[in-house]
């Protein structure tokens, strides 16, 4: 799988990078419960001007939702929201539960995201951030 990113015409495309993958979210069941019934109320006949909004606020925000690692950093993509984080800015990362792994970034952000096979995403974070050392499950910033 090629992956080039941040290609814009006019620019000379970097050179394809075998290792860049693109983890889907886990699918969160109350967000697809939310959908469906603001799905079937509308098919119901409830106004349309409250289901309506409900639903599109809904699918806007919630879906497609994957991180991509790509040659500059970790793309995460939730909707129309957009965030990419430089793989040299990333100080911690590990999972915090079965589903959700946190990212720790900067001097003091932090996301908490779900992947849909958290073992696969943690072993390609790993690739790409060898200034963070493995402690357990944890990749942690090398004070050297």
């Amino acid at each position: 799988m090629n992956c080039v990113s941040s290609w814009r015409p006019g620019r000379a495309r970097p050179p394809p990078r075998e290792n860049c993958m693109t983890h889907q979210a886990k699918i969160d069941w109350w967000m697809a419960a939310a959908i469906a019934l603001a799905i079937i109320a509308l098919l119901a006949g409830v106004d349309y001007w409250i289901a309506g909004p409900v639903l599109l606020v809904l699918l806007i925000c919630a879906y497609p939702q994957s991180y991509k690692t790509t040659r500059e950093g970790l793309l995460i993509r939730g909707g129309l929201w957009r965030r990419s984080i430089p793989y040299e800015a990333i100080t911690f990362v590990a999972p915090i539960s079965e589903v959700r792994v946190r990212i720790q970034y900067g001097l003091a952000s932090e996301l908490r995201i779900e992947p849909a096979d958290q073992r696969v995403f943690l072993a390609d974070i790993a690739k790409h951030t060898p200034h963070l050392i493995k402690r357990g499950y944890k990749l942690v910033l090398a004070f050297v």
